[in-house]
């Protein structure tokens, strides 16, 4: 049986004469939550989830939805929930730091005491482009992605919504 056999018996039940396959967008659309924005990948027994979606309900309903499929015996959740939207505007990019900008960490507990300034990822950006606007040179982002291991694996793979510490170079 090849990879593709076994995620078609995974989300179809396994019947032989049924030669349709539904998917998880698509159980997720009969539950009622829209799946736009949420990537898949399989593994034998496994399906990943990842993206961002709007809030904590969703995430419940996706991840119940997914634990129902026949034949996954078990779901790795990636899912960010998106930042509800703030009074006031993030800080400009191009804001130098100031004293202001570390009493107000947007992450929370989560961000250590030296970590003040913080960036929230757009639709678009990439951590060269983060760093091109933080410290004028693209070439930085390494700093970026050491500062924010903790939620990054890749520093190809940001997300719209992911919260990132800035933190100060080195010089």
């Amino acid at each position: 049986m090849g990879f593709f056999d076994s995620i078609k018996n995974a989300f179809s039940g396994g019947e032989d004469e049924k030669d349709t396959t539904v998917g998880p967008s698509q159980l997720l659309r009969e539950a009622g939550v829209d799946p736009t924005g949420l990537k898949f990948a399989f593994g034998t027994g496994k399906v990943t989830v990842s993206g961002t979606i709007e809030d904590e309900a969703d995430r419940a309903k996706i991840l119940e939805v997914l634990n129902g499929i026949p034949h996954i015996s078990e779901v790795e959740d990636h899912i960010l929930i998106a930042a509800p939207p703030k009074p006031a505007p993030e800080p400009s990019v191009e804001a130098p730091v100031e004293p202001e900008a570390a009493a107000e960490p947007a992450t929370g507990a989560d961000a250590p005491a030296e970590a003040g300034r913080t960036y929230t990822v757009e639709s678009g950006d990439s951590l060269w482009k983060i760093a091109e606007a933080m410290y004028g040179s693209g070439a930085k982002y390494t700093q970026i992605f050491e500062a924010n291991r903790d939620i990054l694996d890749d520093p190809d793979r940001i997300v719209p919504g992911q919260v990132l510490k800035i933190p100060e170079l080195d010089d």
